[in-house]
Formats: C-alpha cells, structure tokens, sequence
C-alpha cells in the first residue's frame, strides 16, 4: 500500500533542504551528490526489488533514511515534524476539553431555573443557534471575497499561525543543540511559509479543521448541558419580545426551522401553535397561569435545533477539512528545483569530466544541437536525461566560446537535461518577446529553460526582471535553470564558480520567491 505523505514529512524535508543548502555553501554541490548517490546504492535502491519509483516515492524514502540517520546521530533532538505532530495533538485535545467545558458551563448558567421565571427561547435559541449560523455565513462570505479577488485563504492564516506555533513552543532546554539548532527550526518554519504556492492550500487546512474541532467541542458541551438539565432537573421554557410578535408568526418561524428534522419526530418536533401560544410570558402577568405542557414543549426543538444548525455542520466542515487536507497532500508538486535536484543526484552516477573535443557551432545567433550517437563513453553514460530536454539561452559574450556539445554533456551530469536547442541573446536587457518568437514551446504545454550567466557578475534588477517574464512565457511549473560559470579562461568558458558569488546569486534570486528556479554552478569543484 502506497504511504501516505503527512505535514510533518514536509516540514523534515524542509528541515534536510536547509540543511543541505547549508552544506553546499560551506563544503560544495559535490558533497550532496557523493552523499546521496551513496544512500541511494546502499539503503534505497536493495528495496525497490527492481520497481522504478516515481520521484514522490523515491524521495519519501530519502527522507525516511535521512531521518533514522538523524536520530541516529542525535537521539535526542525532535525533528520538526515530530514537534508539529506533538503540538498537533496536544492543540486538538486542550482545545476539545476548554470548549467542550465552556459550551457546558454557559449552557448550563443559561438554563438555570428557580421556579420563578422561565427559561427565555429566545435568549438561548439566539446565544447558541443563530450565532453559530451567522458566524459560518461570515466564513462563507469570507472565502467568496477571497476568491472573487484571486486570492486563497492559505494566504491568510495558514503557514503564519504555523510560524506563530514553532516560534512559542521551541523551547531552548528542551531542544537542547543551542541555538544554531533553534536557528535551522526557525529557517525550516520561514521556508515553509515562504514556499507556501509549493504546497498549495497544504497549510490551509489544520486551523480550519482545528476551528471545526472547537465548534464540535463546543456544541456537545452545550448539548449535554442541555440533556443533564432535561433528565435531572424540572426547566420551563418560555419566550416574550418587546415588540409585536404574534404567535402565529413565531410558530411558522419554528415549524420553517424545525424542517430537518420534523420529519423524524413528528409533533414532538416544535410547539404546536397552541403551545407557543402558552408559552408566551407577559411582564406584569408572571407566569402562574402557564401550563405545564406548554413550557416544556421547547426542548426537543431547542436539541434538535443545536444539533442541526450547530453541531451537524462542524461535523460536516470536519470530514470536508480531513477531505482537503488529504487532497491537498496528494497534489502537491514533485517539480519544485530542489525536488528535482535531489532525485538528480540520486539516481545519476558520479562522473568527473574530462577534456572533450569541441563540437562544431552553428550561427554566431542560434544553434540546434540534438545529436546524441557518437561521442566519449561520458556521453553514452548519459545519452537518456533524467528530467528531459531545455532550451539553453546563452549571452552573446559566452555564446561564440561555448562548447555546445560539452554545454549538452554537462547539463545532463549536472541537472539531468539534454540541451535540445540553443539560443544567443544580448543579455537581460534583450526583448523577451523576440526570444519567445524564436523558441519552441508546445502548444499549451511549458518549457524548461537553462540560462547560462557569469557568477563573477551579481545579478541586477534588470534581471530579476527578464526572470519574471521567462516564467511568464515558461509556464508555472516549468525548470529555469541558472547555470553559472566562472570567469572564462582562454581555453574554456567552463570554468569553477567561486563560493560568495554562488551565494549572492541565490540570494538575489530568492527575492522572487519562485521554487522552480534553480541557481546552482554548471561546473562542480
């Protein structure tokens, strides 16, 4: 049977992401393909018994084996996913016992009887029917602006109150590596936050069914106040109104409301029209002269009432929120960068390039390369990509050096794309639009892109610019690769990128706040 992925798996592969970003800026990228490619042929790869996993499952695998790693090495540190799982639990039951104690507790205060006066309908119909009704029109409505404006409520309050909940209960004795380990809990939550279009309406859903857990809590202590009362104490309801009300338009009002269940009870589903009428109370009249039979006609409408209008709907909401929640699971996007980049380095061996021989270019503007027969045996090692094919937009100073055979090779060892078309431009300061015109894009389909760019030269707004608009011709999910070189040599363009220029790149291009942009060095040290 197929697992099933949870928000604590997230927020781990959040936690190794950062970890792992961590460790590229300090020891490089060839220290995570070394180490992943070797998990993979040691503790992955005898368990599939030959089946070809998809990238979903191969990268829960990957992070069961990272985790056991983890506690391995530090037994007793939690990992995010095992503090959100604690705290989820923990949240749901106080929540559950304070609602269910106060829907009681008001319940019960407002039901008090002394013999004298009458419980009022209308006080307690309206405290614990009509409030509830008109609180779950407002969150209707609410959701109806939201998404006339394009907006979704994960935007609102999902990964925020998330932030709120790590950033409360992280304790410093409790999770006991200091404050560099505080500090990565902290990125790990500010990631997820931040990658939130990633894991579309994922983080949505525990508020909403956590508010859903407190409105059921809170309507089965009221009705079991309601219940205690009728079996073990002698109430009496009435209701009165300083305006005019006549009975007959109280009594149609009732039978209307009572129309989900009347049908299952019968008359003892609302007051007659005979009872509502007994049961009015008038000031200066007391209420002596009332029947017994009329005053306690009320309560099984007021318990059907609650339960329809109050209790019913939370349960609905609930299984509707536990519904969501697995939706949302089961779609989010396996084609995030670094999603992508691990499932790379997994399955790719590890190759150190040569010296190749240069492959003829085309015109000093564009060039097709699509041959894939011939060559060094490191072109046969990767004659399949892994990921598919790009379209690679190479500067007009870099184009005339570039090797696009190697380019080819290389994007296939380092990204797992085969360099389907090239494509020279004059920099960010290029139209898009005549690039567009000149590239291939399937009809309503995307298309992945490599940038070739200089890491000696930080990027400027200008770029950040031509960005946006890539992605806006790309398609939403669709792989922008920045690949980055260092300054070229007389030999080679194809050269190592240092390690602060590598690291302001992708802190520039964080801005955007795109997952699917990768900025990573073309060439590993």
């Amino acid at each position: 049977m197929r697992q099933r992925w949870t928000i604590a798996d997230f927020l781990d592969l959040e936690y190794f992401f950062v970890q792992d970003q961590k460790l590229a800026q300090e020891s490089g990228e060839g220290v995570l393909r070394e180490r992943d490619r070797t998990l993979y042929l040691a503790e992955i790869e005898p368990g599939l018994a030959g089946v070809v996993p998809d990238k979903e499952c191969l990268i829960l695998r990957w992070l069961q084996v990272r985790r056991s790693r983890e506690s391995q090495i530090l037994s007793e540190v939690l990992l995010p996913g095992q503090v959100w799982s604690g705290l989820q639990k923990l949240i749901s039951l106080v929540v559950f016992f304070l609602m269910v104690t106060s829907g009681a507790g008001i319940a019960y205060s407002m039901l008090s009887y002394s013999g004298k006066e009458p419980v009022n309908v209308s006080i307690f119909f309206l405290l614990f029917v009509i409030v509830q009704i008109l609180f779950l029109a407002l969150l209707l409505l609410f959701w109806i602006i939201r998404r006339v404006k394009g907006q979704d409520l994960r935007s609102a309050y999902g990964p925020s109150l998330l932030n709120k909940l790590f950033a409360r209960f992280l304790k410093p004795a409790k999770y006991a590596s200091g404050s560099s380990r505080r500090a990565q809990l902290a990125t790990v939550m500010t990631a997820a936050q931040a990658r939130g279009k990633g894991y579309g309406s994922l983080y949505l859903w525990p508020p909403f069914i956590l508010l859903q857990i407190s409105g059921m809590a809170f309507n089965l202590g009221v009705l079991g106040a309601l219940l205690v009362k009728v079996l073990f104490a002698d109430l009496a309801f009435g209701w009165q109104s300083t305006i005019e009300l006549t009975a007959p338009v109280v009594s149609t009002f009732v039978q209307w409301l009572a129309l989900p269940w009347s049908w299952l009870l019968g008359s003892f589903a609302y007051p007659s029209l005979a009872q509502v009428e007994g049961s009015r109370m008038v000031l200066k009249e007391g209420m002596y002269h009332l029947a017994s039979a009329d005053l306690t006609s009320w309560w099984p409408f007021l318990l059907m009432a609650i339960f329809c209008y109050g209790l019913l709907p939370r349960v609905l909401l609930l299984g509707a929120g536990i519904f969501g929640a697995r939706r949302a699971l089961s779609r989010v996007s396996w084609k995030r960068a670094e999603c992508l980049q691990l499932v790379h380095r997994m399955l790719t061996p590890h190759l150190e390039t040569g010296a190749f021989d240069r492959g003829q270019i085309s015109s000093p503007k564009t060039a097709i390369y699509t041959s894939r027969s011939g060559g060094s045996p490191a072109c046969k090692i990767f004659e399949s990509a892994l990921h598919g094919s790009l379209i690679a937009l190479i500067p007009d100073e870099l184009f005339a050096g570039c090797d696009l055979q190697k380019l080819d090779l290389l994007s296939r060892q380092v990204y797992g794309y085969e360099v389907k078309q090239s494509f020279c431009f004059t920099g960010e300061e290029s139209d898009p639009n005549l690039i567009f015109k000149t590239l291939e894009k399937p009809i309503g389909g995307s298309v992945s892109l490599l940038l070739l760019q200089e890491a000696w030269q930080p990027p400027i707004q200008e770029m950040l610019t031509f960005l946006r608009k890539l992605r806006t011709f790309c398609g939403v999910e669709a792989q922008i690769i920045i690949a980055l070189v260092g300054k070229p040599e007389p030999s080679t363009i194809f050269t190592p990128v240092a390690e602060n220029d590598l690291r302001i790149w992708q802190q520039k291009t964080a801005i955007l706040g795109d997952l699917y942009i990768q900025v990573s060095p073309l060439v590993l040290k």
